[in-house]
């Protein structure tokens, strides 16, 4: 049912529609002929007009051409006498047969003005053969005879021919005023139909259709508050949805820090208690191994210097201390890779030159070390944490990568320290988003954790063939 009523006003302003657009065009083709034929009219009355001017110029002309012989210029007058009778001919033969070639149309004469030609069609002939009579008098060389016969013929019929011709004309005139009073009184129904169309069209169609439409609009006005109103309770419930949102993402947030938090400190736990460990080790091996080895070199070297012993045993006692002596360089070695003191008495900077020094010592690797930190003094587990974060790079490259240049850098950057270590080895592949590599690595996560636990950000670039850098920004604040 909903769609059958607009499918039905539609059909009605169709036809509607189309009635009204049918009497317009009908009344503009009424209009455009009626204006055709009256400018057919004008011209029929025009030239009916001219045609009594015409034949009393040819009247006159004839009369002085004939009259006056002494008229100068009489050749010109006699060229104009021809031309406007061959002009009053023609238009005589256009009026009387319909056949309007100087505005290319065509008139159909009424029955009464065909009779009022064939009346009058008599004294045109007389005047005519009248006149080219005295023009081909006038253009004889040697003239014979007299006129005074045509001239006066011309006259005769003259006055006849205007009185008949002012008939036709006034015949023309009515004729004319009665198609505009036709069209008028046509035009007139048309408008009054035309009116009583639209009255028809305003009570059945479109008087019905306002009301359809004003009932639609109240419908329409009711939906659109109701929907307001449902808008503003989904919008309210959407709010409430984003501050419980909101909160839960907070509570997480929150149990998620805590638990970061948590697993840092234990972590941070896990690591001092090894630092500990290490330093108690690295204590244990200096001061406990370490004095019974040097005990031990000692009395080497006093049983290598007696006397009464063979060569053979001496030669022993020497490789004993040696041995010893290579012992006692290992341990403090292990002792010093532990924990080594200059970090503990000096500082990360004069560490990590030992421990730069002590790689190219032991393992022949070219290793640069670059500073411009003035031998200044950070928190205990922010120099822990760089000297192993560089030891685990150094021992990377020196074991891995097989570089051929390692550079080890240490700055100040505002209030940041950059730990940068370069090497030109065999690089690996490392996905740039998460800065991870795609074979896992466990020296790289450890970088990477122990970077975290000093709130610090590490940056590993790498590529296969052409080495890898990594970067270290540690903030302290003095």
């Amino acid at each position: 049912m909903p769609l059958r009523v607009p499918k039905r006003f539609t059909r009605l302003y169709i036809m509607a529609l189309s009635l009204v657009a049918f009497l317009t065009i009908l009344g503009q083709l009424l209009v455009q002929n009626s204006l055709e034929g009256s400018l057919h009219d004008s011209w029929l009355v025009n030239y009916a007009g001219r045609q009594r001017f015409q034949s009393q110029l040819i009247a006159k002309c004839a009369l002085l051409l004939t009259q006056r012989p002494d008229l100068a210029d009489k050749a010109t007058h006699v060229t104009e006498l021809k031309k406007v009778l061959r002009d009053w001919e023609d238009h005589h033969d256009q009026l009387k047969t319909g056949n309007l070639r100087d505005i290319k149309a065509t008139s159909v004469n009424s029955d009464t003005v065909r009779a009022m030609f064939e009346d009058i069609d008599v004294h045109f002939q007389a005047i005519a053969r009248s006149t080219h009579a005295v023009i081909g008098w006038l253009e004889q060389p040697v003239r014979e005879g007299t006129v005074d016969v045509h001239l006066k013929n011309i006259f005769a019929h003259e006055l006849v021919f205007l009185r008949k011709m002012d008939r036709i004309v006034f015949q023309y005139d009515q004729e004319a005023k009665a198609k505009v009073t036709t069209l008028r009184r046509i035009e007139l129904w048309l408008m009054a139909f035309t009116l009583c169309v639209l009255l028809v069209e305003g009570l059945f169609i479109f008087r019905p259709a306002v009301v359809k439409l004003s009932e639609t609009l109240h419908q329409l006005i009711e939906a659109r508050e109701k929907t307001h109103q449902a808008n503003q309770e989904l919008q309210k419930a959407y709010q409430e949805l984003r501050a419980t949102q909101a909160k839960l993402l907070e509570v997480t947030q929150h149990r998620h820090r805590q638990e970061l938090k948590e697993q840092k400190i234990h972590t941070s736990a896990l690591l001092q208690g090894q630092e500990e460990e290490r330093r108690r080790l690295s204590k244990e091996l200096h001061d406990g191994v370490g004095q019974m080895l040097t005990g031990l070199k000692l009395m080497a070297e006093s049983f290598s210097n007696g006397t009464g012993w063979s060569e053979k045993d001496r030669q022993q006692a020497i490789n004993l201390r040696q041995l010893v002596g290579q012992t006692i360089q290992e341990v403090r070695g292990i002792s010093n890779n532990l924990m080594p003191t200059v970090l503990n008495d000096f500082g990360v900077k004069l560490a990590l030159k030992q421990l730069v020094d002590s790689t190219v010592r032991n393992t022949g690797a070219p290793l640069v070390f670059e500073s411009n930190l003035n031998d200044e003094r950070f928190d205990p587990r922010i120099e822990i944490g760089l000297y192993r974060i560089a030891q685990e790079a150094i021992h990377n490259a020196v074991k891995h990568a097989q570089a051929t240049t390692i550079a080890v850098r240490i700055f100040r950057q505002e209030k940041d320290i950059v730990l940068k270590i370069t090497d030109n080895g065999k690089g690996f592949r490392i996905n740039k988003k998460t800065q991870s590599t795609l074979v896992p690595t466990h020296g790289l996560t450890n970088l990477q954790e122990r970077t975290r636990l000093l709130d610090g950000k590490i940056k590993i670039h790498s590529t296969v063939g052409q080495g890898t850098e990594i970067i270290v920004n540690i903030p302290q604040h003095n």
